[in-house]
Formats: C-alpha cells, sequence, structure tokens
C-alpha cells in the first residue's frame, strides 16, 4: 500500500515517515520543494502544495491511504 504524508518535513510529519518506513510501507511524501527534503532513500518526495490545489492532484491518485 502507497501511503502519501503531508507535513513531512515537519516534526509530526518526519517522525510518521520513520514510523512509516520503519513497518515497510511504500511512502510518498508532499512536499513544496523536493530538494530541500531529507528522507530516506525508499521515500518518493512529490512537489506539491495545498494553496495550489493541482499541484496536489497527481500524487493524490496514485495513494490509497492519506495520512494528515
Amino acid at each position: 500500500m502507497t501511503i502519501l504524508v503531508t507535513g513531512a518535513t515537519g516534526n509530526i510529519g518526519s517522525q510518521v515517515i520513520k514510523h512509516l518506513v520503519d513497518s515497510g510501507a511504500d511512502v510518498r511524501a508532499l512536499v513544496r520543494d523536493p530538494s530541500k527534503a531529507n528522507f530516506p532513500a525508499s521515500v518518493a518526495a512529490v512537489r506539491g502544495d495545498f494553496l495550489d490545489v493541482d499541484s496536489c492532484v497527481p500524487p493524490s491518485t496514485v495513494c490509497l491511504r492519506f495520512s494528515f
């Protein structure tokens, strides 16, 4: 299952990502600037911004569960 984590670069989001990766989940992280993301190699950083709703459509179409 692929899980999209929003707020992935924040204090809570980064801990959620760590827990999901440790659990073996396929994780995607919604970030404004993927070049600034610092995630484990298995995490896909996906560009998106809730202030630009159109930027959030592509990553959401490939995920089954969202974690806000």
